[in-house]
């Protein structure tokens, strides 16, 4: 982790740097001019003796823990880089403080901060001396020594042995692998195929070693030889070959491998292989892959012989891809049952046939849930427990020593889990990584919001042709693929939305975070705050008496709506070098002004709060980069907003508390005056249209995301002419005025990259064709929503151009009453939701239309008495919705009396009762045989959520005042 605070750290300092001309030009006396020149060449030079140093350190940060020297080396270059950061951000604080007020008091404040840049330079100049006097105790960045000894011991060391004991592992003590063992052993021997590829993946310590092991052993007998190569991290391709040509001749069964042969290089090595297998029946396991490259750096020497087999473990995605889709496992924390089970045979080996005791079966369960289905923690705290005693006294001891972290020497391989894998991290994804375990115990994360924290950290690095959040969510991407988190869900486009962390990597990450002085999580294990800790997440307890314990904090998450006016005030007054403040779903209804003080502000989280205004303070938060407030109370913005020049994202929607059955969309905010000024916004939502609003809006031509309401007719020319030049526009919605604006699509020709498109408002008929036409030439729009537009039976058709669709939603948008669904319509439609369709009376389906649809809702259709006919011909339907409007289809459904949907795996059934808003589900006794679903999902891994198990019957799109059962 060292590694990647000097990565940050240097950054800063270019930052800081940025400012220099600006800051010496605008100097109002000779002394000011003076004391600022030498502390930007005091920055100047820490920032190049950190870029010299930056390889050091990253030697330094993986051999750590080989000598104590060295571990006193890092600890202590940490504590200097926090220090530089201190300076730095001080800096930056005081040059916002320095920009506010009438230019009398600002002239006094500045000469009066000489005073300070002289001190912020001593203090540069000392810390450089302490890198320099750490550097000459540490002979002078030579590590030589220090990497022999840890090679040394990193081939010799028991992590190895343990690795290789799953070798002689028992078939009685494996729990939960016999249907992936089944399908290992049938590819082994099929002889159809002469020479395949298998991969078994998944996250550390999950079993991956485990079942390629038992089946290599069960059928390694039956090939001509045989071999298991344990690929380190750190790979030669000749150690690789060299490994297996020893691997091969020790295996041989008749001895016909080659003696006395020179392979010392690899073309020979590749020459021996190719030779030996040419007439041979071999099995090869490469275990614990971290790269592709092991196997292109060595497949010149396979893929020959009579039969080969190749099996490749990994915790990568990329590396699990070498095999074909049919030909990859991705192996799945152990279901509860086969948890108890093994935690039983490790827990309880000595008691007869592994018996828990009934008085601890309390204990015990609240253990196997904490490691939520992972072989190797169950493994390990079932070792642990094994070895106390049997009393619950002990046993909740243990539990709550495991809460805090993990300390007990037969941990160790949990931990190894982590380290392995943060070591092959690059440095800002760690600290990806790390800032997820800032997050509450099993708390599914949210994709756009989570980057966006990313880049407000500063975790993200710049690319020539993405925006930030466009590489943090390649992060995001690398960090699920290696399976250090986990995958809740997916959108219609293929996207992960929600995500979490394993419980175990949680707890793992919390120790290492606490250790760098990363974050600190105040929850209900703990009380107290050490160390000079940056980030600080609040699960518990009031942050007021907390200020003078963190007095070097940066980012502050709070997750509880107790929060109160009082402590957030004080908080702000004592910790003023903050840059990420998130009080989201928090109670507190305004923000103190302190808040306003905090120059170094970057990001300011306020969603679902029951804030309802913003002050013109916000104007001094010259730094800020996000703004959400989705789904708070505010209704008005203040124009000091436009000040806010590096703004990227601003979202501020309101969502009344309307009891309707109808549509109600969220409300936006008038848009200050000046606000086209804000040219740095990626993402505007939702903000009201006016006439001198659309005239400038072109200019903002930076934007990905943007919703605008309340549009008239008057305003749609220059509005989508506007749009039109929004070239990296993805998502756009459009709200009307009200039922009586018509929205003329003539002018509207949308931008490129377009993915989601919503209109709300009644569209003109004629300009329809023209417009749907345009948007069926977008490659890349998938998701189409339609509210209130009276789209009319004649209407329908354009949209069926629209082939490119994953996702389409007709809300209170179609008036006719025939719906007709052609046999090549929506090829790619996976979620087709009608909600408000008074008069449609049938819908049909003809074969071939909607080939992929896995999910139909048909919501308020009063008049529709039937299934839409040729509903049995979509053979890739998962789920049914329907709702107790339409009384005799649901009658018929009930009773049933509609044979043509037996092969959709759920139904549910909706009910209105006297108006109430409420929201609920339970199931029922099932009317239609479930089977398992045969439509493939995304070409991305499909990792279930681990102790993540929805409501049965629930639908999150569903109205709050409805209530479902599942049939």
């Amino acid at each position: 982790m060292l590694e990647g605070v000097i990565w940050l750290l240097i950054l800063k300092l270019g930052d800081a740097l940025a400012n220099e001309a600006v800051e010496l030009g605008s100097s109002f006396i000779i002394y000011e001019a003076s004391a600022l020149r030498g502390l930007f060449g005091e920055i100047r030079k820490m920032k190049e003796e950190l870029e010299s140093m930056q390889a050091f350190f990253r030697t330094a940060e993986r051999f750590k823990d080989t000598g104590e020297t060295t571990v006193a080396f890092v600890k202590q270059i940490r504590g200097l880089a926090f220090n530089i950061e201190d300076v730095i951000d001080e800096f930056t604080y005081k040059l916002g403080e320095d920009r506010e007020g009438m230019f009398l008091f600002k002239a006094i404040r500045r000469v009066r901060q000489i005073k300070t840049w002289y001190r912020l330079a001593n203090n540069l100049r000392d810390i450089k001396a302490s890198l320099k006097s750490a550097a000459e105790r540490r002979r002078r960045y030579d590590l030589k020594g220090v990497e022999r000894y840890a090679q040394l011991t990193r081939v010799g060391s028991s992590n190895r042995r343990s690795g290789e004991s799953v070798h002689f592992k028992r078939a009685d003590d494996l729990v939960g692998i016999a249907e992936n063992r089944d399908l290992l052993m049938k590819w082994m021997k099929d002889e159809e195929q002469r020479h395949m590829i298998i991969t078994v993946w998944g996250m550390g310590g999950v079993g991956k070693t485990t079942l390629a092991a038992h089946v290599y052993n069960a059928i390694k007998t039956d090939f001509d030889t045989c071999a298991w190569i344990t690929v380190s991290h750190n790979y030669e391709a000749d150690d690789l070959l060299k490994q297996t040509v020893e691997e091969f001749r020790k295996n041989d069964r008749k001895k016909e491998f080659p003696k006395d042969i020179d392979v010392t290089d690899y073309r020979s090595l590749v020459e021996t292989i190719r030779c030996y297998l040419e007439k041979k029946k071999y099995v090869l396991v490469f275990d614990d892959v971290w790269s592709v490259n092991a196997w292109f750096d060595s497949k010149d020497a396979f893929f020959v012989g009579k039969l080969g087999r190749i099996i490749f473990t990994s915790r990568i995605y990329e590396v699990a891809l070498l095999a074909s889709e049919a030909q990859m496992i991705n192996l799945q924390p152990l279901k509860n049952h086969y948890a108890w089970d093994l935690f039983c045979k490790e827990a309880f080996w000595k008691n007869e046939n592994s018996d828990c005791p009934p008085e601890l079966k309390h204990w015990a369960q609240k253990f196997v849930e904490k490691c939520n289905g992972l072989p190797i923690a169950i493994v390990c705290i079932g070792r642990l427990l094994s070895f106390k005693s049997p009393t619950l006294l002990e046993w909740e001891n243990v539990y709550k020593t495991l809460e805090v972290q993990f300390t007990n020497n037969c941990i160790l391989d949990m931990n190894i889990i982590l380290k392995v894998s943060l070591e092959d991290l690059p440095h800002n994804m760690k600290n990806c990584f790390l800032y997820c375990c800032m997050f509450p115990e099993n708390y599914v994360m949210q994709r756009k919001w989570l980057v966006r924290l990313w880049v407000a950290e500063g975790f993200i690095e710049a690319s020539e042709h993405k925006t930030l959040e466009e590489v943090a969510e390649d992060y995001l991407t690398e960090l699920i693929n290696r399976c250090l988190l986990v995958e809740v869900k997916r959108n219609e486009s293929g996207y992960v939305d929600d995500f979490q962390m394993h419980d175990i990597l949680r707890v793992l990450a919390l120790s290492k975070a606490r250790e760098e002085n990363f974050c600190i999580v105040l929850d209900y294990s703990r009380t107290h705050l050490t160390g000079k800790a940056r980030r600080l997440s609040i699960q518990r307890g009031d942050i007021a008496h907390l200020a003078e314990s963190v007095p070097h904090l940066r980012s502050l998450l709070v997750f509880q709506n107790s929060l109160t006016f009082g402590s957030l005030r004080s908080f702000s007054r004592s910790v003023n070098l903050m840059s990420v403040l998130n009080l989201q779903d928090s109670s507190i209804e305004s923000l103190p002004n302190e808040v306003f003080d905090l120059f170094n502000l970057r990001y300011l989280g306020l969603r679902r709060t029951k804030i309802a205004n913003i002050s013109r303070s916000i104007g001094r938060l010259q730094n800020l980069l996000v703004l959400d407030a989705w789904k708070s109370k505010i209704t008005n913005l203040p124009v000091e907003i436009t000040r806010l020049s590096k703004l990227t994202h601003l979202i501020v929607t309101v969502k009344p508390l309307i009891p309707s059955m109808q549509f109600v969309p969220s409300i936006g905010v008038p848009a200050p005056i000046g606000m086209w000024s804000l040219a740095s916004l990626q993402t505007l939502l939702l903000v009201e249209a006016s006439s001198e609003m659309v005239r400038y809006l072109g200019s903002l031509v930076l934007l990905r995301s943007f919703h605008i309401s309340k549009v008239q007719g008057r305003h749609c020319e220059k509005l989508f002419v506007a749009i039109t030049n929004m070239v990296h526009l993805t998502r756009l919605g459009i709200h009307a005025n009200d039922d009586q604006e018509v929205l003329q699509l003539y002018a509207l020709s949308p931008p490129p990259l377009l993915q989601k498109l919503f209109l709300l408002g009644t569209l003109a008929e004629e300009s329809l064709p023209r417009f749907f036409m345009s948007i069926s030439k977008l490659k890349s729009l998938t998701i189409l929503r339609l509210v209130c537009s009276k789209l009319q039976e004649d209407m329908f058709c354009y949209l069926e151009e629209l082939q490119q669709l994953v996702k389409l939603q007709l809300y209170d948008a179609f008036d006719g009453n025939k719906m007709y669904f052609r046999a090549t319509s929506f090829p790619k439609l996976r979620v087709l939701k009608i909600w408000g369709a008074p008069h449609l009376s049938q819908m049909n389906i003809e074969r071939g239309a909607m080939s992929s649809l896995a999910d139909l809702k048909l919501l308020l259709c009063p008049k529709l008495k039937l299934l839409p006919g040729g509903v049995e011909h979509l053979s890739t339907l998962e789920e049914l919705t329907l709702d107790s409007t339409a009384e005799e289809l649901v009658g018929r459904v009930r009773r049933k009396k509609e044979g043509n949907i037996s092969h959709v795996q759920r139904v549910y059934i909706g009910f209105v009762r006297n108006g109430e808003c409420t929201l609920a589900a339970h199931a029922m006794s099932c009317i239609f045989d479930f089977k398992p679903s045969s439509h493939l999902e995304n070409c991305q891994p499909s990792v279930r959520p681990l102790n993540f198990t929805p409501p049965l019957g629930t639908i999150p799109c569903l109205p709050k005042n409805r209530l479902f059962e599942k049939l």
